[in-house]
């Protein structure tokens, strides 16, 4: 059905009374569906992400009127029946197929290789996948490839009431990367065993393959210790059992994804100098960071027997070759004022906290060797050379992957990936792993903040790029692959998912897909609905944030949770504030409440996602996104004084209040548009210098806090909240002034 046609038939929906919530909610629902036609997203070819590496559609499809009649051959079991099962259970609620109507077409699965380096990175990764009049064959290189086979088959058959069917096509399909990686910090804020396994669920579906767990720091040491117990005395019952540990990781071994933990030392260790002070450095009393620049005594063979002890058990526990041990951000405070440190560096020539550090880590890689496990860190541990076998994650900025793999070591990406600073999936899914510049503050840059402020000149130097030759194809090889960084300083286990996804599964594409695929419009399009189908599947963010709009306003939750469709919290670090509390000299701040309308605001909102593709496309012309777009821009103006009446009493909805006003204004200002462009006038001047202003406010709010440490010397938009829809009004105000 073409989108025209849809117009004529689909009258334009009017808003029920003020006062009445629901009208307002399954109007909001059904302009979900018309904005996702309006912005392109109905299209004959089903929405892939990641897209593969060669895909061939032929006329036709495959009808799907009763659950697949499955068999495999070469796979290895329990794994292949077990993912079959979790494959039709998938498709029964994509596509409702309670009632069966006589048999399900085939489906035939072989694996070439029952793959001896299945869950390491030669996994056998690669499929072909044919859909014809026959039913669907899958032919895997291994069985990590059947996995990733089955997840393009889900989103194949896509979500939907109407009868179900698979186009016939033909995929060639194989990773571009070994390494696609979600790391997830549980020490900061722990997060349970359901709310880790829906993360592997949801990875199996976009063929990411690695799960860090960054499991100890300053505030928690999360896996049980039987060797050291006072480990878990400090913990107020939020660790993980070793049995849960177990669990967790046959759980996603299961579903094609290794577990990587992560005992980050000899930094972010107060945990375990507060249980063990005995193999503490002493630091600086005076330190107002004394609590993060916390690190182990290297001086101390008590320090490397605990370890040896330490790492030993929780390797036994992870059996996956690699084993990350940190080895970030160690501080000069740190070691500083113990006398035992400087005469051992004496004793032993080392120049500098910097070869101070290289020998602690000598030391622990032995361990681990001994283990049969490969070191990986942070790419602090490569600034002294290390054994060519260690693997570096390269996380300050893009540079740091061409000195990585300079050295000539196995390197990790993650610059440009830390989904924590809150930015949106394009900015994330526009940098390369393999591009040298693609993330970082440029010289110039750094030298304008040194200007600004001393403290954010010596916080920007280690996120400056320089200029350097393009990687090689054969250093190319080095570079593993990509992973994302979710470190959770303002996420707890209730906003996991929302803060993951969906920009893990733009991330997946970018680890997965040929280099050549970029197209940020496209990807606007395509995330929304994978969205849609994760959450089908199983991920809580949409229910996750219908809880917080109900804990915000109890009486009123519909009226916040429209609101929080059109905004987005502020990005980086600008909503942390006890780290701004800290900065302005605060020494021990109180823990920040995550409870705020910026808590629960999507970083990528679908609402708003599909509300400026169709804002493009009207632009572009066509005219049968206009009913749907005025119908959603009166929703949100309506929702305005609804949300001021939901906030009376809510000190966290009040501080939002200016948020809103701008939000009903621009939605005036977009409805003033649109006006202009259905009668082909050109915006009158009243109108312009009305939008003009607003625009330019939220668009600068926009601005301020997209560049990292500039965002924090910018003033804070009220309630950390930037307007999501600005962009898209600007489009329509633009498009309207010529009265095209």
């Amino acid at each position: 059905m073409s989108i025209r046609r849809l117009d004529k038939r689909v009258p334009l929906l009017e808003l029920g009374p003020v006062g009445s919530l629901m009208p307002l909610r399954a109007a909001a629902w059904t302009l979900a569906g018309l904005l996702a036609l309006a912005a392109g997203a109905a299209r004959a070819e089903p929405v892939l992400m990641p897209q593969p590496k060669a895909v061939a559609y032929s006329a036709g499809a495959l009808p799907l009127a009763a659950p697949f009649a499955a068999r495999a051959s070469g796979c290895p079991q329990p794994l292949i029946s077990h993912a079959l099962s979790r494959f039709a259970a998938d498709i029964a609620r994509q596509r409702s197929l309670a009632e069966p109507q006589g048999a399900g077409p085939t489906l035939t699965v072989r694996c070439r290789s029952a793959d001896a380096g299945y869950l390491s990175l030669e996994a056998k990764a690669g499929y072909r996948l044919d859909v014809d009049a026959q039913g669907v064959r899958i032919d895997a290189d291994g069985p990590a490839g059947a996995l990733h086979a089955l997840a393009t088959l889900r989103q194949l058959v896509g979500v939907g009431t109407e009868p179900a069917n698979a186009p016939f096509v033909r995929i060639e399909d194989a990773p571009r990367f070994a390494w696609r990686g979600v790391m997830v910090d549980t020490a900061r804020h722990f997060m349970s065993l359901t709310a880790l396994k829906r993360q592997v669920d949801a990875m199996e579906r976009v063929k990411l393959d690695v799960l860090h767990l960054h499991l100890s720091d300053n505030e928690g040491f999360r896996v049980e210790s039987l060797r050291y117990p006072k480990l878990q005395a400090t913990q107020h019952g939020e660790f993980y059992t070793q049995a849960e540990i177990r669990e967790l990781v046959a759980y996603a071994a299961e579903r094609g994804v290794r577990i990587v933990p992560e005992f980050d030392v000899p930094a972010h260790t107060g945990a375990i100098c507060a249980a063990y002070p005995e193999i503490a450095a002493a630091g600086d009393p005076a330190d107002a960071f004394a609590v993060f620049d916390r690190a182990l005594n290297p001086a101390s063979e008590a320090t490397y027997r605990f370890l040896d002890g330490l790492l030993g058990e929780m390797a036994g526990l992870f059996p996956d070759a690699d084993f990350h041990v940190g080895g970030d951000e160690v501080s000069d405070a740190a070691w500083s004022h113990e006398p035992a440190v400087a005469a051992f560096m004496a004793a032993h020539g080392l120049k500098s906290r910097v070869e101070m550090e290289a020998y602690f880590h000598s030391r622990v890689r032995e361990m681990l060797a001994r283990r049969g496990k490969t070191a990986v860190g942070w790419d602090e541990i490569a600034a002294t050379p290390i054994p060519k076998t260690v693997i570096v994650q390269a996380w300050r900025n893009a540079n740091a992957t061409g000195l990585a793999v300079a050295g000539g070591h196995p390197t990790i990406v993650s610059a440009g990936y830390y989904l924590d600073q809150l930015m949106p999936a394009a900015s994330h899914y526009a940098v390369d792993p393999v591009d040298l510049q693609g993330d970082g503050l440029t010289s110039a840059e750094v030298a304008r903040l040194q200007t600004l402020s001393p403290l954010a000149g010596g916080a920007a130097r280690p996120l400056e790029i320089k200029p350097m030759p393009p990687l090689t194809p054969e250093q190319e090889t080095l570079v593993l692959g990509g992973e994302m960084a979710l470190w959770s300083e303002l996420v707890t286990d209730e906003m996991l998912d929302a803060r993951l996804w969906p920009r893990a599964a733009a991330l997946a594409e970018r680890f997965w897909s040929p280099r050549d695929v970029r197209d940020p419009d496209s990807l606007a399009r395509r995330l929304p609905v994978i969205e849609d189908e994760l959450n089908l599947l199983g991920l809580q963010a949409d229910a996750s944030r219908a809880r917080m709009a109900t804990r915000l306003a109890p009486d009123a939750p519909d009226a916040v949770a429209t609101f929080l469709e059109t905004v987005a919290p502020s990005r980086y670090a600008t909503h942390n504030q006890t780290l701004r509390a800290m900065l302005a000299g605060q020494r021990h701040p109180p823990p920040q409440r995550l409870t705020a309308p910026a808590d629960a605001a999507p970083v990528d909102g679908a609402a708003a996602l599909r509300f400026e593709l169709a804002a493009r496309r009207l632009a572009a012309g066509d005219r049968a996104a206009l009913p749907v777009l005025r119908a959603q821009l009166r929703i949100w103006a309506a929702n305005a004084p609804r949300f001021a009446e939901a906030a009376r009493g809510h000190p966290d909805l009040e501080a939002a209040l200016p948020v809103n006003a701008d939000v009903a204004a621009l939605s005036a200002a977009g409805l003033d548009a649109l006006d202009a462009i259905e009668h082909g006038q050109a915006l009158g001047p009243g109108a312009r210098q009305q939008a003009a202003p607003l625009l330019a406010r939220a668009l600068a709010e926009h601005e301020a806090t997209s560049r990292p440490v500039f965002a924090f010397l910018a003033k804070r938009p009220p309630a950390d909240l930037i307007v999501a829809i600005a962009p898209a009004v600007e489009i329509l105000v633009k498009a309207a002034q010529t009265g095209a």
